[in-house]
């Protein structure tokens, strides 16, 4: 027998208003687990899954694909998730828009590419952001840094309390 569990509030940016059903996220991670701290992107992407928020999908992959327009086609709002070399800051968020042109031919695209061949193929433009983590160590082996594990935990931080609009994004006030 299942319990019934009381969710929690559907209040935030991720909510739509009147009512309607929250509105639909992908937090994609990208990165290689295998090169310790690129993994940040998978292993932030298993945080934010483990927060259980309403409309919120969660996917990764050591690199971003063409297929992957797809899954951004069928989302309102995508969070891309990568670690980040040389910030003076623990995270960055930044806003992603489409690329000018698609790419005509390449193995990994960057989140703009994406973006834009989810436009040319099916007509989508969902809000997009960039979570960039900063990283430390990038030899072969598993298991990030101290360093960071500890800029993870802020970016994850962050990135909830983005979900429960304690955090201004364009166009809106806290």
């Amino acid at each position: 027998m299942r319990s019934e569990r009381k969710r929690p509030g559907q209040k935030g940016p991720l909510t739509r208003r009147g009512g309607k059903p929250p509105r639909r996220v992908l937090v994609f991670g990208i990165g290689n687990p295998g090169r310790r701290d690129d993994g940040l992107g998978p292993r932030a992407v298993e945080l934010v899954e483990a927060l259980r928020l309403p409309g919120v999908t969660c996917d990764a992959n050591y690199q971003l694909n063409v297929e992957d327009a797809l899954s951004c086609a069928k989302h309102d709002v995508v969070i891309f998730v990568d670690a980040a070399r040389g910030l003076g800051a623990p995270f960055i968020w930044t806003e992603v828009q489409a690329e000018a042109a698609s790419p005509a031919m390449t193995h990994a695209l960057g989140p703009g590419a994406v973006l834009a061949i989810c436009d040319a193929l099916y007509g989508r433009r969902p809000e997009a952001y960039l979570l960039g983590i900063r990283g430390h160590r990038w030899v072969i082996g598993e298991g990030l840094s101290a360093r960071a594990e500890k800029n993870l935990r802020e970016a994850v931080r962050f990135f909830e309390k983005f979900a429960k609009r304690k955090v201004p994004r364009k166009g809106t006030r806290s």
